[in-house]
């Protein structure tokens, strides 16, 4: 990815800001959704599909880094140790050169329209989120489908064009349920985590508005808890675990989890592929999301 940088941004330091901010990263789970779905779907360009995962690994790490001064999360990364005018700049640089990389790769107006599509879906259930306006659990799923499961959609369905030349929608509907998966699963971790947490901010998360239903004594314990943030932090682990549990937060997520899976099970079975084909593929997205299968 850094070559790409060195091509297009001259400016020294901007340069080399950007280049930290690559070096930052852990994974690069979005281009292996990209190889993936190219690979398995007959592609045999290689060096085509490196272009297209650097590029949306360019582009969500770009949305990662938006996310985190919107939400002001995330204080050990680069881009939140510098200025946040100058972090927000080379965001806003980097999200710009994402879009030139990946658009290289194809000419397709169908190619390009849905790289927007899935963009502009994700800003406006970001916009919600930050607005805190999920009111139900089902308007909460809906704005996870379109926050986080447009942007698993974005390289699934650009690798799968970029191998076939079509539009497949039944990658697309897959590929939303595997990203509110990993988003639900994401949101309970974040129950744990001092500096991330969303029940401390008092968000509508799902976890939130399971417990707002006041379906027992323990999730009126929890919803009184999270009223305070310094019972937040004095609640031990344990204890706090043991009431999650037992206000049902702990089962309900992961019955949640689990639907949006078998969800996604069902479309990649519905794939014109061969059996092993689909299997493999089914092993490795969940791999990639830390999932058994």
């Amino acid at each position: 990815m850094n070559h790409f940088i060195d091509d297009d941004i001259p400016n020294v330091d901007l340069n080399q800001t950007l280049r930290s901010f690559v070096d930052a990263k852990d994974h690069l789970h979005f281009s292996e959704l990209v190889f993936y779905h190219y690979f398995s779907f007959g592609g045999t360009d290689t060096d085509k599909a490196e272009t297209l995962g650097a590029g949306i690994e360019l582009l969500i790490l770009s949305f990662d880094i938006f996310d985190d001064l919107e939400d002001e999360d995330s204080p050990d990364e680069p881009w939140m140790k510098m200025n946040r005018a100058v972090a927000l700049n080379a965001a806003t640089a980097l999200y710009t050169l994402s879009i030139k990389v990946i658009i290289s790769v194809s000419n397709d107006p169908v190619f390009l329209h849905k790289l927007m599509e899935y963009i502009l879906e994700s800003s406006q259930g970001q916009h919600d989120d930050l607005r805190d306006q999920p009111t139900t659990e089902e308007k909460c799923l809906d704005m996870l489908k379109r926050k986080s499961g447009s942007l698993t959609a974005l390289p699934c369905v650009l690798g799968t064009m970029l191998a076939t030349g079509e539009f497949n929608k039944t990658v697309e509907t897959y590929a939303y349920q595997l990203g509110i998966a990993s988003q639900i699963e994401n949101d309970y971790k974040a129950l744990f985590y001092n500096t991330k947490s969303d029940i401390a901010k008092k968000k509508r998360t799902l976890a939130y508005l399971y417990l707002s239903r006041k379906f027992n004594q323990a999730s009126i314990d929890l919803l009184n808890i999270f009223e305070n943030e310094d019972k937040i932090a004095d609640i031990e682990i344990k204890c706090y675990k043991e009431k999650l549990k037992a206000a049902g937060v702990t089962q309900y997520m992961y019955v949640m989890n689990q639907l949006a899976i078998q969800k996604f099970k069902k479309g990649i079975g519905e794939l014109d592929l061969n059996k092993m084909k689909k299997e493999n593929l089914i092993l490795l997205l969940l791999r990639i999301f830390g999932r058994e299968s």
